[in-house]
């Protein structure tokens, strides 16, 4: 497993998944609704299709399937998602430590989601990570277009003043990777045992714990 010999210049963050554990409620809720809508998905199924996509993936797949659904559902869908993330998100475990061990080491962080602004900020102020990231949370909505484009990662380098080539992302899904890849941005793939592995890691490295990231990024122990 590839050790990074001395530490990025910025570490760009995925939310869902890396540093919320919030994907199961999404996809939880988006499998009851794609019920819902007639589409014979399975849990699993559903996660394997959407995890790190985005509504309009959602809609292209009833498309092709020739099913429809409420103008209104992404909107419900929100809804239910933020009420169910003000009850339920929680940090991922030991991300907060890996957090806090760059912040300490003056090494610039940010986060680059592909979720809602509002929702992606509520569930970080929820699980209490909001304020190591402060200004520094991107979401596709600032650049008009979502992972797997690299456009994203890119607007959080630039805001930070970091050339791309000396950022480290750090995802949970192909389309994130992707993203990675293609700002030419090397990344860490969070796989953690009891959750699928990307299939295609567009030459991410996996790791199974936060505990193990920080030796990852080649910090030096305080």
């Amino acid at each position: 497993m590839l050790q990074l010999s001395s530490p990025p210049k910025l570490v760009i963050f995925d939310c869902d998944g890396v540093l919320v554990d919030s994907e199961k409620i999404y996809i939880r809720i988006l499998h009851q609704m794609m019920q819902s809508f007639g589409a014979p998905l399975s849990f699993q199924q559903c996660w394997e299709m959407f995890v790190g996509k985005t509504s309009r993936d959602v809609n292209d797949y009833l498309k092709e399937q020739g099913l429809t659904a409420p103008s209104t559902w992404t909107q419900d869908f929100h809804e239910q998602a933020n009420v169910a993330l003000g009850q339920e998100a929680q940090p991922v475990e030991g991300v907060k430590q890996v957090v806090e061990q760059l912040v300490n080491a003056g090494i610039p962080i940010c986060v680059g989601s592909n979720g809602h602004p509002k929702t992606v900020r509520l569930s970080l102020e929820v699980t209490g990570l909001l304020p190591f990231f402060g200004d520094n949370v991107f979401t596709a909505t600032d650049v008009g277009v979502p992972k797997p484009a690299p456009d994203l990662f890119l607007h959080g380098a630039k805001m930070v003043g970091i050339s791309p080539e000396h950022c480290v992302v750090i995802e949970d899904s192909a389309t994130g990777l992707k993203a990675a890849a293609n700002a030419g941005m090397r990344s860490f793939v969070y796989s953690p045992e009891n959750m699928p592995t990307p299939t295609n890691l567009f030459g991410a490295h996996p790791f199974q714990s936060m505990t193990t990231l920080p030796d990852l990024l080649g910090l030096v122990p305080a």
